[in-house]
């Protein structure tokens, strides 16, 4: 990683790297799975090329360090971006529409690990396409609802029946070991799937849990995305001035954009979910004190 971590392990051996570069093989070493979890991900806030530069040659460098090394199982994470936006409900078997340089990038990658896969027969890859995760550390859109809720500080934008598919991180690597599991048992040796919960949870229910689970207040009108759109454009002004925001119209429309995604692969072949939307809000929520960072 280019970042400190945030807490370091014992028994974890830490290297400062980044995927835009050649990566020395001495970093694989012995190794007998490669992750590549890196990432140029929010949108917007990167210019164009660098979700390219990242996402793109960094799948090419992940790649070319299995090689060298001999690692024989990758397991990256893509995302559900190269789906494209849309209310229809979407499995793995759907066709990719990446609307953003985010997902056509992601798009690339997939096919530059597969492109590795195909190879040699020996080899096996695990894709994962998730939905919005959330938990410890996250900082993102959960953590940031949880501090407008907290502050009475909200508002549904443009409607409450959005769909926000997604899961616990805790969860996701859980999937992670079952996929990796089925790969590495020689049943499967291209893996794809969707990490989502299988019930489907709307803005509306979100708000809900996080009331349930942290009392927050659920009593929240519906402003039109219009007046959001028009009080967005002078923060994309200080933006391109370098006064960094976290305000876009792209962000607001993303708001009233669903992401209906079904777990089918992991629903085929047996997973079973240890958590729920409510059951990771409460995992969270005592993980962090109730603070939900």
């Amino acid at each position: 990683d280019i970042a400190p971590p945030r807490v370091r392990l014992a028994g974890v051996t830490y290297v400062t790297g980044d995927v835009c570069l050649a990566l020395d093989p001495a970093i694989g070493e012995g190794a007998d799975v490669l992750y590549n979890l890196a990432a140029t991900h929010r949108t917007p806030g990167h210019p164009p090329e660098a979700y390219y530069q990242t996402n793109v040659l960094g799948a090419l460098h992940a790649t070319a360090l299995a090689e060298a090394c001999g690692i024989r199982q990758i397991v990256f994470t893509s995302s559900i971006s190269v789906y494209g936006p849309g209310d229809a409900l979407i499995t793995e078997a759907a066709p990719l529409r990446p609307v953003s340089d985010y997902g056509r990038s992601k798009m690339m990658a997939e096919q530059i690990h597969r492109r590795w896969l195909a190879a040699d027969p020996g080899r096996a890859l695990v894709t994962v396409r998730p939905g919005v995760v959330f938990g410890p550390g996250e900082g993102g859109n959960y953590t940031h609802l949880a501090g407008a809720l907290r502050r009475g500080l909200f508002a549904y934008p443009g409607r409450k029946t959005t769909i926000k598919s997604g899961g616990y991180v805790d969860e996701l690597i859980a999937t992670l070991d079952f996929a990796l599991g089925r790969a590495t048992a020689g049943k499967e040796r291209d893996v794809l799937y969707n990490f989502a919960y299988p019930a489907l949870s709307t803005t509306e229910e979100i708000v809900a849990t996080f009331g349930r689970v942290a009392g927050f207040s659920t009593r929240y009108m519906t402003l039109p995305v219009w007046p959001l759109l028009l009080a967005a454009w002078p923060f994309e002004v200080l933006n391109s001035l370098g006064l960094n925001t976290p305000i876009h119209r792209e962000r607001v429309l993303k708001l009233v954009q669903s992401t209906r995604i079904q777990p089918a692969w992991l629903q085929a072949r047996g997973y079973e979910f240890a958590t729920d939307l409510e059951a990771a809000l409460t995992l969270w929520r005592d993980e962090t004190k109730g603070t939900f960072v």
